[in-house]
């Protein structure tokens, strides 16, 4: 397994809702060549996802153990593996808070690509005391 590693990952984001906090982390997957971000932990499928610090360094083997955990279907592991390696490489171009979508891009070797929206999380700034 590969040692690529990151501390910036996509949470889940739901424009309806600007204020509600996710921790859901995402991946790309491309299901019937449609492109979208799965919920490594519940399973659901996300149209936007904002970048986030994870707090610690996540390598590619964690989030391929993720993917395998939650269950879902994996049809090469290679391309598997490339895939969210190429993911980590996109996110490095983008700032935490940023948030993104999934568009179907046939000229990347995986089918996608991310690209950033002008949605921003409302955060409530506290004052001093």
């Amino acid at each position: 397994m590969s040692t690529v590693e990151t501390k910036k990952l996509l949470v889940g984001f739901d424009v309806k809702r600007l204020t509600a906090k996710s921790s859901d982390f995402l991946l790309p997957v491309v299901t019937n060549s449609e492109p979208k971000l799965y919920g490594l932990s519940s399973g659901k499928h996300f149209y936007y996802g904002m970048v986030v610090l994870t707090g610690k360094a996540v390598t590619v083997s964690d989030v391929f153990a993720k993917l395998v955990d939650s269950g879902a279907r994996i049809k090469s592991i290679d391309e598997t593996l490339g895939g969210i390696n190429y993911y980590f490489d996109v996110l490095k171009t983008f700032k935490v808070g940023d948030v993104l979508r999934i568009v179907k891009d046939p000229s990347s070797c995986y089918g996608f690509r991310l690209e950033k929206t002008s949605f921003k999380p409302l955060v409530k700034k506290k004052g001093l005391p």
